[in-house]
């Protein structure tokens, strides 16, 4: 004989134990919101760039410029506060999944008690005030009500409070690798000072210079209050961090060798030098690239995480593309000579945590010492490298070729840039190409938009932006194009020589001359020099941009220019 089976329980028990758990989940859920909102906050606090304590110590740097004590108290709080920031992130983080669950139980509860509410009238119900059958409908819209608010108050609350994020985020400035965000020389600010002069006797909107310990190509790269670049000799490599509103020279860190590590080379060529690649920071770390093909990954204090070693390239002009970020990785493209048959050449992923290896692409391609760039697709993300004979486009997350482009020649040294829906590719022997960035495999013949074939650059990187595109070739021509038609808008002699890439910062072009001459050109359809001044040193380096700011790495010197300084 079968025992009966559990009665169920009364729809009134069902609904009142909903109802109490679906209030019980609107608190929960209400609380979770405040606590984000609160965390939030103290998030923000903790952000070092203006925190007051540190604003006034490093006006006391400034006035004891050879103090000890000082930069060490600026780190020892920089990492209290590193560390509270830290925190907060992972409430913040642990704050949404709780707030996610909160809301989850709320639906189900209430989506229960609704279902078992009485569907008559209930005549005892005349007789008294409150009928306690009635009260889990009622609960459930209040409850309705209230999530209701809830989600109302996070779709409002939330995009509110992340649009303060960013603009928090961008008030500080970030340009965190060469030529800044996407690889373009286009600051995201216009602000910064138009005539600048760092000679002495003639000093213009100097905030100050600072001596670089060991000599560098590198450009300098920018994370809020920490300014990173490397310098090195045959047999010294070092990372720097420098203070970005004072010039201090936080940390100098030696690189330490790591596995595959390799000596030399010996000599290099001097136009390139041990330490030519700009590092690349996403703010908790730094990465740099060395001559004997050292990648190594420092924290923000200073402190080596790992170093793996890539070998010596085998080029004639030595190892000169910078290293980039791409989610979790870190990319770094190393052609080389062909040897005996030999595919050399390789785009390499690391993992930007540990240094290992993620992925290797071999490429049928001679030496080239342009920076890949990401750009963003109708088909996804890519990673769009030059190098002769081809322009390629990578799968950021596999290594796989997805496209490429026969269009190039020589020594490759220009960078590639995106914009207007185009990517530019150039080099000095092959016309700049507009080539649309869609398609699969060979798109030689069908995704060129134009070409150009007068005043190409061979070492400076193209500029494009406001619907233009700049070649500065080293001889110091200058050729401005319509970025859509490739037609010839204007041209200038500029009769200096350069290296450094051309920037873009609101509507000015800033260019400099490997003396030293920093020219500010108009952004426009004609050509107008708005301001010159000069770094009073020698430059081959690319500038860097923060909020009101412009950064120079002269042969000597860091120079940081601010309008107002003096």
């Amino acid at each position: 004989m079968t025992a009966p089976a559990a009665a169920p329980a009364p729809p009134r028990v069902r609904r009142q134990a909903a109802a109490g758990v679906a209030a019980v989940a609107l608190c929960f859920a209400l609380f979770a919101v405040a606590e984000t909102v609160l965390t939030w906050r103290e998030r923000e606090e903790t952000r070092a760039i203006d925190h007051p304590y540190l604003v006034a110590r490093r006006a006391d740097l400034a006035r004891e410029p050879g103090s000890t004590a000082i930069p060490a108290e600026i780190r020892r709080e920089e990492q209290a506060l590193r560390a509270r920031f830290l925190v907060a992130e992972r409430r913040l983080a642990a704050g949404g999944w709780l707030l996610l669950a909160g809301v989850g139980v709320f639906a189900a509860a209430a989506k229960i008690a609704l279902a078992a509410r009485p569907r008559g009238p209930v005549p005892a119900a005349r007789d008294f005030g409150w009928d306690p059958d009635r009260a889990p409908s009622f609960l459930g819209r209040a409850s309705l009500a209230g999530i209701a608010a809830l989600l109302a108050g996070t779709a409002v609350g939330l995009p509110l409070l992340r649009e303060r994020s960013d603009a928090v985020e961008s008030a500080r400035g970030t340009w965190a690798r060469f030529r800044g965000a996407g690889g373009l020389g286009i600051s995201p600010y216009s602000d910064a000072p138009l005539a600048v002069d760092a000679r002495e006797g003639e000093e213009r909107n100097l905030r100050w210079k600072a001596v670089t310990p060991l000599p560098g190509l590198s450009s300098p790269v920018v994370w809020n209050e920490r300014v990173f670049l490397t310098g090195a000799t045959a047999s010294t490599r070092e990372v720097y961090c420098y203070d970005a509103l004072t010039g201090a020279l936080l940390w100098r860190r030696p690189v330490g060798a790591g596995p595959a590590s390799a000596t030399g080379p010996e000599s290099v060529w001097e136009e390139t030098g041990y330490a030519a690649p700009t590092p690349v920071t996403d703010g908790a770390h730094v990465w740099a690239l060395f001559a004997n093909g050292d990648v190594v990954c420092l924290d923000v204090f200073g402190q080596q995480r790992w170093c793996r070693g890539l070998g010596v390239p085998e080029n004639l002009y030595g190892l000169a593309a910078s290293p980039i970020l791409s989610g979790e990785l870190l990319i770094v493209q190393i052609d080389q000579e062909w040897g005996a048959g030999e595919t050399r050449s390789a785009l390499v992923a690391l993992s930007a945590a540990t240094g290992e290896v993620a992925w290797r692409t071999p490429r049928d391609v001679e030496s080239s010492w342009p920076t890949p760039i990401p750009i963003e697709t109708p088909d996804g993300p890519r990673i769009l490298t030059c190098a002769n004979p081809f322009a390629i486009a990578y799968d950021p997350a596999s290594g796989r070729e997805v496209w490429r482009a026969d269009c190039l020649e020589g020594d490759g040294g220009p960078s590639p840039v995106f914009a207007g829906g185009l990517v530019f590719v150039v080099n000095a022997g092959s016309p700049l190409t507009a080539l649309r960035p869609d398609g699969e495999g060979d798109v030689t013949d069908s995704h060129v938009a134009w070409r150009w074939e007068e005043g190409l650059p061979d070492v400076c990187s193209p500029l494009a932006g406001e619907g233009l595109v700049w070649l500065l070739a080293s001889d110091g021509h200058l050729t401005c194009l319509d970025d859509a038609t490739g037609a010839r808008v204007w041209e200038h002699d500029l009769e200096r020589s350069f290296y450094s890439s051309p920037a873009l910062a609101g509507d000015r072009v800033y260019a400099i001359s490997r003396k030293g001459e920093i020219l500010v050109i108009a952004a426009a359809r004609e050509y107008r020099e708005l301001a010159r001044g000069h770094l009073g040193e020698e430059c081959d380096t690319s500038p860097a941009f923060a909020e009101k700011r412009l950064y120079v790495r002269g042969r000597r010197h860091l120079f940081c220019f601010q309008e107002g300084a003096r």
